[in-house]
């Protein structure tokens, strides 16, 4: 159709965790002005889009790696790369009034807090959040682990004998259904855990808004689950507890969040804590 109003959103390539709260909020606030939205990104986050996304377009560039948590080294958004997203899109430049927007900093997280608005032309933009998953009874006393195993700040990654130690203390407590999640090249699957990393989105959603918490140290995942309301026990160091708590928590999803012993803690540490506030 011609004369229509297109938003062009990407391509986003930096971390999940932003992803989540500094860009697809936005996005779907923004989706509202316009006749049709193209947004841009890793096929893992499509399903952050489906409610608002006209047509969705995989993006992962091919050279370069993390840079920090919102860009990549190398990566650079050349003419001859928009020309093959605008191809891809199926959108007629010449006929259609297209607006670009491509991934910025939006605040300095985690000091930024999640409602913040975003100026946009001559548009203030509040990001709009949608709760992920829906009730499952079969998934009811589920617990999640999401065992990062990353090259990118690979010390805050937990050994996997720390994650087989937490597993068989959880198990010795009554919790027998455990579930991996997360990347395969990115994190374990731990012994006597369920594997359903790179499950089917749906699943993973519904797993996580049922689920009786999940365990981690700070990934996408963890930020990922305060969006569908799963209790989180995190760990990491001071500088993200107002991440969890409170700047990227907007539906107010449970946290306990541990940092007396950094990205380190011991497994006993971590289930006693853990035991305590489940109690509390």
């Amino acid at each position: 159709m011609k004369n229509e109003r297109v938003l062009f959103a990407g391509p986003w390539v930096g971390e999940f965790g932003w992803e989540l709260f500094c860009w697809q909020a936005y996005i779907r606030s923004l989706s509202k002005f316009y006749d049709k939205t193209i947004c841009i990104s890793n096929n893992h986050s499509k399903f952050l889009y489906d409610d608002f996304c006209d047509r969705f377009i995989e993006f992962s560039p091919k050279t370069g790696d993390y840079k920090d948590s919102f860009y990549k080294v190398g990566f650079n958004i050349t003419r001859e790369l928009m020309q093959e997203l605008f191809l891809k899109s199926q959108i007629d430049i010449n006929t259609n009034k297209i607006t670009l927007l491509a991934p910025r900093r939006i605040g300095d997280p985690p000091r930024t807090h999640f409602s913040d608005p975003f100026r946009f032309g001559d548009d203030t933009i509040t990001p709009e959040y949608k709760k992920y998953g829906i009730l499952q009874e079969k998934y009811k006393d589920f617990v999640v682990i999401h065992a990062r195993n990353r090259t990118l700040r690979s010390g805050d990654n937990w050994p996997e004998k720390k994650w087989a130690l937490l597993v068989n203390k959880l198990r010795e407590n009554g919790y027998t259904n455990i579930v991996s999640i997360g990347l395969k090249k990115e994190s374990l699957h731990v012994e006597n855990t369920i594997d359903m990393r790179e499950c089917d989105h749906k699943e993973l959603l519904d797993l996580l808004a049922s689920a009786e918490c999940i365990f981690g140290p700070s990934s996408g995942a963890m930020h990922l689950a305060s969006l569908c309301e799963c209790p989180q026990v995190v760990w990491s160091n001071d500088y993200n507890f107002d991440r969890y708590v409170k700047n990227w928590n907007p539906f107010d999803t449970k946290v306990l969040f541990l940092s007396e012993q950094g990205w380190q803690p011991e497994p006993e540490y971590v289930l006693a804590k853990f035991i305590e506030w489940k109690d509390d």
